[in-house]
């Protein structure tokens, strides 16, 4: 079976593609600002949101609970060790280079949790400007893309047995949601491996939760105190959509605890409807409009500082993710490890 192409990367790239093509003349531009605004923010809250009915905690039970130790080691690593990276290649490159705190802010939560995703979801709550979203969204896409061609091999390599330790590496080591499920379902296609992309896809949607951590933590620790942004209304600390998505989860959770509910065949369309219209409909958008809000010019000048920055990101959440997961592999920890989905 021909594996699919990650869908939010190629939106986000077409995205770029025509703004920077086809998106210059000022009155096209600021006719569909409105519209482009619209969809990075609240069609993105949206689309994570209903994301939360494809956690239950049935299914994820298994593979969760035992990938556990693995999951808070790579989620606190990045999101500790990332912003001091930032700092040192701040003052190594000096400010001309754009590394801000928000940027290593943005970096973190796109590298250590879930890309693009978190990037938009912490922005706002910290008042980052456009170039600094942008370089966070640069990196976690072409770190992300990179990771989720190459990590297939290297899991194999590591984890020649394959299955769930495979999958749990693969769904903590690649930075976006549809860059693990590519990376996963290319596993599965070359090595025959059910199992390594089921694990790699409960591994996912769990780190994911972490934003309902992270955001508060970095928005407490990064939130703007300008007197500009002191008197704008700012972002709460655990946005909205985050509860909106752990409700999601719960009712997820709730009905197929219910064998009433949970043997019905329109609760089973009803929850695959509303996931494939998060992560196929809802998310493609936002992160297109986060393709058109990004300018060539917002990167002018920067160099590749951000970016050396990156790789070291994302080569402290490979390693992590790689270490903690062969020791739980060792310890005998995925042994009857069978998720289902």
């Amino acid at each position: 079976m021909k594996t699919p192409a990650p869908v939010a990367p190629i939106a986000l790239g077409l995205g770029m593609g025509v703004a920077s093509v086809g998106f210059r003349a000022p009155r096209a531009k600021e006719a569909l600002a409105p519209g482009v605004k619209f969809a990075t923010s609240e069609v993105l809250k949206f689309g994570v949101a209903l994301l939360g009915v494809k956690l239950s905690l049935e299914e994820i039970g298994v593979v969760a609970r035992e990938a556990m130790p693995a999951i808070a080691a790579t989620v606190s690593s990045g999101l500790a060790l990332v912003p001091v990276m930032n700092r040192a290649a701040s003052a190594r490159f000096g400010a001309s280079s754009g590394l801000t705190g928000k940027v290593g802010g943005l970096l973190a939560a796109g590298t250590s949790i879930c890309g693009v995703t978190a990037i938009g979801a912490l922005a706002p709550a910290i008042g980052a400007t456009q170039r600094e979203i942008s370089l966070a969204v640069a990196n976690v896409v072409a770190y992300g893309t990179i990771g989720m061609l190459t990590y297939p091999y290297v899991a194999k390599w590591l984890f020649p047995e394959g299955g769930t330790a495979a999958g749990v590496f693969l769904g903590l080591s690649v930075h976006d949601t549809s860059q693990v499920i590519g990376a996963g379902m290319s596993f599965r296609d070359m090595y025959e491996d059910e199992d390594a992309f089921k694990a790699a896809t409960v591994t996912k949607l769990t780190r994911n939760l972490g934003l309902a951590i992270a955001i508060p933590y970095l928005a407490m620790t990064l939130k703007d105190v300008s007197p500009a942004a002191a008197t704008a209304k700012g972002a709460p600390l655990v946005p909205a959509f985050l509860v909106a998505f752990i409700a999601m989860a719960a009712l997820r959770s709730l009905g197929d605890a219910t064998e009433a509910i949970r043997t019905d065949a329109r609760w089973k369309r009803g929850t695959k409807f509303i996931g494939d219209a998060a992560s196929q409909v809802f998310l493609p958008t936002a992160m297109a409009a986060v393709g058109l809000s990004v300018s060539a010019t917002s990167l002018s000048g920067v160099g590749f500082a951000p970016f050396i920055v990156g790789a070291c990101a994302a080569g402290t959440v490979g390693v992590v993710a790689a270490c903690t997961t062969k020791a739980l592999e060792r310890s005998g920890a995925f042994a009857k490890s069978r998720p289902a989905l």
